[in-house]
């Protein structure tokens, strides 16, 4: 779930912040989108703001790394693992693309840096699980405060409600999510 787990670390546990719970792949996939005659400067201006909204938040996340001193791929690691709870490392390497090598050396450096740490799997003797360590959920939770910052930014300055945004950027999500999905090679869907 994205961010799930961020309000949930933040609010000890109880989800207060309904429109981002409400990003899940249950009820992303559940909309239904709605058809009608666009014009195409529309498309090509929102297109061009979706770009727009990717590069800049591609640079925000490279603040939130140099914050941590982190690289880029670090980052990404540690935000899957405050995103997922618990996971292992087999799924952190699937999710970045990497070898089961390159991912102990990441793995390693988290640690070291005290963000995540690795606990037995008790299901599985020859793996392990990572969890965020105490320094890395005040980690993750400072950058979701910059994020609800950021968001209620957005939400005051604003001319449209906020429920109408949130269910612009939900549509938005699935949309990217499709496109994604739609671009993975049949390795990929396995």
């Amino acid at each position: 779930m994205i961010w799930h787990r961020f309000f949930s670390l933040l609010h000890g546990g109880r989800l207060r912040l309904a429109p981002m719970a409400l990003l899940n792949e249950d009820t992303i996939t559940t909309l239904k989108p709605r058809t009608r005659p666009v014009r195409e400067s529309d498309v090509t201006e929102f297109a061009l703001a979706l770009n727009q909204l990717d590069i800049e938040h591609r640079r925000l996340r490279t603040r939130f790394a140099d914050h941590f001193g982190l690289t880029h791929t670090e980052y990404d690691a540690f935000t899957f693992v405050a995103d997922e709870g618990t996971t292992t490392p087999k799924n952190l390497a699937a999710n970045l693309r990497f070898t089961t090598g390159a991912t102990t050396a990441l793995i390693d450096r988290l640690e070291k840096l005290e963000f995540v740490h690795r606990t037995p799997n008790p299901t599985d003797r020859r793996s392990v699980h990572l969890e965020l360590t105490p320094h890395g959920a005040s980690a993750f939770a400072w950058v979701g405060d910059h994020y609800l910052d950021l968001a209620r930014t957005i939400i005051t300055a604003g001319d449209t409600k906020a429920p109408k945004m949130t269910s612009v950027l939900i549509r938005a999500t699935e949309a990217i999510g499709s496109a994604q999905r739609a671009l993975e090679s049949p390795d990929e869907r396995r």
